[in-house]
Formats: C-alpha cells, structure tokens, sequence
C-alpha cells in the first residue's frame, strides 16, 4: 500500500508540474509576443525590421525552463494537477475570453449580454498635447468598439504613456501605440478577442487600429494611431492582419505634436521622445 501510495503521489506531482510548466510556457510566450505585431509582418518584407522582430519575438526559453524547474522543485501537495478552463463571457456575438494574465489595471470581463450595439460611436482621446477625437466604427467592429467602451468606463487609460512610436522610411510603418497601463507593451486587461474588419481596410494617416500578439483572438486593450501613411513595403505588412475600429476625425495636430519629435535616441522603434501620455478616454455611443 506505501508503495502505491507514493506512486499515485509522483504522478499528482509530475501532472501538477507538467502543467504550471505548460502555463508559464503560454504566459512567456504572451508576454514576449504582445508588443505590436506588426514589426514581425516586417520579416519578409523589410530587412532593417527583422532584426527588431527577433528582439521582440525571441525569449529565453533556457532561463524560463530553469525557472520553472526551481518553482517546481518547491511544490506542495495542494498545488492544481490541471489549469483551470479560462473564463468567457458573451456580448451578442462577441466572445471575451480570459487568458491568464492579470489585469493591468481595475478591468474586469465585459458583462454579458444578448446583443451588442452597433450605434454610432465616439472617442475623445485628451493626452498631454491636447485632445483628439475619433469617429469609432462599431457597425464593422462591434467586440472592439464594446470592449474598449467597457474600459474607458472602468478608467482604465487614465494617465497612461503612449509606450512606442515607430518612426523612418526604413520601419515602413509610422504609427503611435498607447493602451498599456504599465508602459511595458505587455499590459493587457486580462481577457483578449477576435479580430474584425480586416478586409479591405487601409491603415493611413488617423487610422486607429489594435495592437495584438502572434496568437489567436489576442486583440486587447493596446492600439495604435497611425500619424502618417505607411510605405508601399509597411502597408503590405500590415494588410488584413489588424482590427480597424476608427479614425481621428479631429485633432491631427494634436497627433503630430506627440509624434513629429520621434523616437528617443533619434531611433525607428521606441519610446515617443515626446514622452506621450493619455490624461483620459472617454467613449459615447447611442443617444
């Protein structure tokens, strides 16, 4: 009996292991993928942006492997033998799903429901240099337009950095990414969703546009404006590969006033020089 206990014990323990293991595993790869996506699209078709592609998308699986062994070597008896199913929630035909992260900031699931609007919609984006305001389209993307409706309530973009701007006829694209309330670009509100009207769409000058990593139905709470039209290369990279759920309709001087300073250290990828910041978001719809 001793030794068939210990046996069915090993094997809780190696099942317990094999799954904080397999969880870690998708939490590094999320992390080290949710910076803007768009960089990778650039490997076939830039050569200066690959190497940018490699720095984001590549981790150390070595140091997270020996990590996770340590983390093993102490676990208890009452530790999970299978990672618990992510939760989902429903808003007409929109699927919010949780994927283990933690909220950056006080976001919760968006509440279910039978139907979602499609009304008309606005955002008001104030930042350090003024005030924008966005005509959203939630007839073409409904989840995105919800989803970010749900945070602007929730505060969630308040007193937030605009973490990266890409910048140069070299980078091919020029756009200013905000939505990560801890500046990292790993943030997010600990659930992700679909893309949506990708087809057809161009990602000029006002265009607003999420920001997603390499794995599926991760649209967030990170987007992107896009302050000039991409190159003929940056374009193609970009094509049918992220939501569209709006445009800047006012303030584009407010836009070029954030990014016509560029990147700090005079680069093509990084932090705005202009160090801009989100005051706050408001989103109205219907009514």
């Amino acid at each position: 009996m001793a030794t068939s206990s210990k046996d069915r014990r090993q094997r809780e323990l190696a099942e317990a292991r094999a799954a904080r293991q397999a969880q870690r595993r998708r939490d590094t790869q999320r992390r080290r993928q949710q910076r803007l996506a768009i960089v990778a699209g650039f490997v076939v078709v830039v050569v200066a942006a690959s190497a940018i592609a490699a720095i984001l998308l590549t981790g150390q699986d070595h140091d997270d492997d020996q990590s996770t062994a340590t983390a093993d070597a102490g676990a208890t008896a009452s530790a999970p033998a299978a990672a618990a199913a992510p939760a989902t929630s429903k808003v007409g035909a929109c699927v919010y799903t949780s994927n283990g992260d933690s909220p950056a900031r006080n976001a919760t699931l968006p509440k279910a429901a039978g139907t979602v609007d499609t009304s008309p919609a606005t955002m008001v984006i104030n930042t350090s240099a003024g005030t924008m305001t966005a005509t959203l389209d939630p007839a073409k993307a409904p989840c995105t337009v919800h989803a970010l409706l749900t945070l602007a309530d929730a505060k969630y973009f308040d007193d937030t950095a605009c973490h990266r701007e890409t910048a140069g006829q070299a980078g091919g694209i020029f756009v200013l990414q905000c939505g990560d309330p801890t500046g990292s670009g790993s943030g997010s509100p600990g659930y992700g969703y679909a893309n949506e009207n990708t087809s057809g769409v161009t990602y000029d000058r006002g265009v607003l546009a999420m920001a997603h990593s390499s794995e599926p139905n991760s649209n967030g709470s990170q987007f992107f404006i896009n302050y000039a039209n991409p190159t003929k290369d940056g374009a193609a990279a970009l094509a049918g590969g992220y939501t569209v759920f709006g445009r800047i309709t006012q303030g584009l001087d407010v836009l070029d006033k954030l990014t016509s300073p560029g990147v700090e250290g005079g680069g093509s990828d990084g932090a705005p020089t202009s160090k801009a910041k989100i005051t706050s978001i408001t989103v109205s719809q219907g009514g």
